[in-house]
């Protein structure tokens, strides 16, 4: 598969490209340990807190608790706009919300351009661009990345406001077992592991005695893990949660709370399923004409799209599920007998499985596979690879308690094998990294209810460092709401972790070999083609592609040109995910055409195109469907925040949609970005330089940059310029390492 043929500068279509995204949390990071904030005075008195006309407690009543944590750039303003949504709704005798938002200093300036932590009543309010609900205590800036200010916040709401059932929804940056929730005012880098969020919500419980939550969501991205759901599962029944990046838009709040306020009869099961129904669809943004034009004109599109067709461009990357966590016990059952059936099989057919499962955006960087993949299609590919008899019994079960704990899910086009829970499964290096006992960020400790009642982190063990699994060491006790004040897990950490000095092994590694490039001509003119042979070898082969690069002779370095898929003779397909099979046979001939060719991207005005390094992200069933990556830098025209930033395009030229990191290249929590007229993306020029390194080292500079305006970005080819070219085939295998062999080309005027 390559990318499209030649062409010159063709014309924008007008299609819509929204990109959107409620943000996702860092990588990896260890929450601060910095003393509490003391509470800032404020000027404004602080109002009595006026109870629910209904009894507390009473038959059909609930509390509605939103903790809002829109400390961020990128995100104020959508979670502003999220609690404007609720109060299109308000309370009523049956259903009471509160709110606690802490708000961004430099990014919205809406109502007023307040920066500090505030409690509200949600009350009804028709005004989209202020909160007119009830402000209950300013209390200055607190830290929202604190489980201390969570714990407050929700036994404050529970006493004050005694209900029947009672819904946390937890909005912000969210990163899987990692967690998120970070705020970096006061505390620089503070936020809350996923153990945090669970002892957060014990210590809740304890205090209240509610015995449960009737619901407990994360309006966030990633969270959508068997991790996460296995760490709430004793102090809630059900919960909603995403396994990708979630829209700007976030949930739609006004839909789902007006459909609990008509029928506060409804079980936190019907509740979940609308919250899930009414994703992205039902957003106020897309439903509401004025909000939908508001939101499409600050972007620069046509107000008049349809509901349909901004819902239909803002759906194509979107997972969400309602889960009901009664069935965490059975799921980690069979997870568990999964796990030991593996042990038995080939662990190549598994790394298979691993490499092409449906996987979600990556907290680790741009350069590490992704760790994160739907346990619903990694099982399916597994026992479609393994050929195991009790491999495929085992996967089987995960798969029918998977659809009974998934009770909603909905997902887009572009990941098509949601099966509405993720897990983690890294390659060699990412699990050195995050398994040892010195790790800084550890998985077990991170998701230590998990890693007691689970053998998934043991079979990682035994997958990457031969560590034997005892069947027996796991506690699926506590999961049970009984178990909800449990929170010492460490013994479960210590266990599955591999031994000191163990080797780390890599299953997925292939002893693979590349014979020397063979090229039908050394010097090629703008028009001509060039053909590029080669042969094969080995075994855990995943994907080939190939490589162009253009040598500078002023300075002896070399620009990354291109790079792209090559396909295999067969594509095979698992619930609309496409791989490569590269068949039985050890030995694999390569022959390509090249054109020479570089890419740029344009605006539609040829004046602006700039050069861009196009990297293949994912592999599709045509070359017009791979999707291929440009990293840069992205400033806001609104307040100048700049983020290191990924433009995603398929492999037709079309611009799908654009995020930002935390950290840089590409580490950190993603956030897909709502691009806005005047936004800026510089782009990263990635070079080979041998300044520090006599092996090479390579560097990015900064390129070209773009701006956005009406039109969307599109890959638009050139003829490559005239110079000395390094063209080269990468094989990649299953473990992420690559091997390569290069031949020089000469390009002429």
């Amino acid at each position: 598969m390559t990318k499209p043929h030649r062409f010159l500068y063709p014309l924008l279509a007008g299609i819509l490209i929204l990109g959107a995204l409620a943000a996702c949390g860092p990588a990896l990071y260890v929450p601060t340990t910095e003393a509490p904030i003391a509470q800032q005075p404020t000027s404004a008195p602080r109002p009595t807190i006026v109870p629910v006309t209904a009894k507390p407690g009473a038959a059909g009543t609930w509390l509605i608790m939103l903790y809002q944590d829109a400390d961020d750039q990128i995100l104020e303003q959508d979670i502003f706009i999220d609690l404007n949504e609720a109060e299109q709704v308000g309370s009523t005798d049956q259903v009471t919300i509160v709110a606690q938002m802490d708000r961004f200093s430099g990014s919205f300036s809406g109502d007023g351009n307040w920066t500090s932590t505030r409690r509200y009543l949600v009350t009804q309010d028709s005004d989209m661009n202020r909160v007119g609900s009830t402000m209950l205590d300013d209390m200055g800036e607190l830290d929202m990345g604190k489980k201390q200010t969570l714990i407050d916040f929700a036994t404050w709401a529970i006493r004050s406001y005694p209900a029947e059932n009672y819904v946390l929804i937890l909005s912000d940056h969210g990163a899987g077992w990692l967690g998120g929730w970070s705020d970096d005012r006061p505390n620089r880098g503070s936020s809350m592991r996923m153990q945090d969020i669970d002892e957060a919500l014990a210590q809740i419980i304890a205090g209240t005695g509610i015995g449960q939550f009737e619901l407990v969501g994360f309006d966030a991205c990633l969270m959508g893990q068997l991790e996460v759901v296995s760490a709430i599962a004793p102090h809630a029944r059900y919960a909603v949660v995403s396994e990708e990046t979630e829209p700007a838009l976030g949930w739609a709040y006004a839909d789902f709370l007006g459909e609990l306020n008509a029928n506060p009869a409804m079980t936190g099961r019907e509740l979940g399923q609308a919250i899930v129904n009414s994703y992205v669809a039902g957003d106020m943004r897309v439903t509401d004409t004025a909000s939908r034009q508001a939101f499409l004109q600050a972007m620069g599109r046509d107000p008049r799209m349809s509901a349909r067709d901004v819902a239909a461009a803002l759906s194509g990357d979107i997972t969400l599920s309602a889960i009901d966590l009664s069935t965490m016990r059975d799921l980690n059952t069979a997870v568990n007998s999964l796990a030991v059936a593996l042990a038995g099989t080939n662990k190549r057919s598994v790394a298979a499985a691993r490499q092409y499962a449906q996987s979600y955006t990556s907290v680790f960087g741009s350069n590490v596979p992704p760790s994160y993949i739907d346990l619903g299609h990694f099982v399916s590919l597994v026992a479609e690879q393994a050929q195991d008899s009790d491999v495929t019994a085992a996967a089987r079960a995960v798969l029918t308690t998977l659809q009974r704990a998934v009770i909603a899910e909905k997902h887009g086009a572009r990941r098509p094998a949601s099966y509405g829970l993720a897990i983690y499964f890294p390659n060699s290096a990412l699990y050195g990294a995050t398994a040892g006992r010195t790790a800084q960020a550890r998985y077990t400790v991170y998701a230590g209810r998990f890693a007691t009642a689970s053998l998934w982190d043991d079979y990682l063990t035994y997958y990457y460092a031969d560590k034997t699994i005892n069947p027996q060491a796991v506690d699926l006790t506590v999961l049970d709401p009984i178990m909800s004040e449990e929170t010492d897990f460490q013994a479960a950490a210590e266990n599955s972790a591999p031994a000191a000095g163990a080797t780390i092994t890599a299953p997925g590694a292939g002893q693979i070999g590349i014979a020397p490039l063979e090229v039908s001509a050394s010097q090629i003119g703008p028009d001509d083609v060039l053909t590029l042979r080669t042969t094969v070898t080995g075994t855990n082969i995943g994907y080939i592609y190939y490589y162009v690069s253009w040598y500078s002779e002023e300075d002896n370095t070399y620009l990354t040109a291109d790079m792209g898929y090559i396909a295999a003779e067969t594509t095979r397909e698992v619930d609309g995910v496409y791989y490569p099979d590269w068949g039985e046979d050890s030995v694999i001939p390569i022959e390509i055409d090249w054109e020479p060719t570089l890419y740029f991207m344009s605006d539609g005005n040829a004046s602006h195109d700039q050069f861009a390094y196009f990297a293949p992200e994912v592999y599709g069933a045509t070359e017009e469907t791979d999707v291929y990556s440009v990293r840069g830098r992205y400033t806001f025209a609104d307040g100048g925040t700049q983020l290191d930033a990924v433009i995603y395009f398929t492999g037709d030229g079309q611009m799908q949609s654009i995020y930002g990191f935390t950290g840089a290249n590409g580490t950190g929590s993603p956030r897909e970005i709502t691009p806005n007229v005047g936004d800026t993306f510089m782009i990263y020029e990635e070079w080979l330089v041998f300044d520090a390194n006599p092996e090479g080292e390579f560097i990015d500079y900064e390129g070209g940059t773009m701006t956005l305006g009406n039109n969307r970005f599109q890959m638009v080819p050139y003829y490559a310029f005239a110079g000395q070219y390094t063209l080269g085939i990468i094989v990649e295998d299953m473990n992420g390492n690559t091997v390569s062999e290069f031949t020089e080309v000469v390009v002429t005027e």
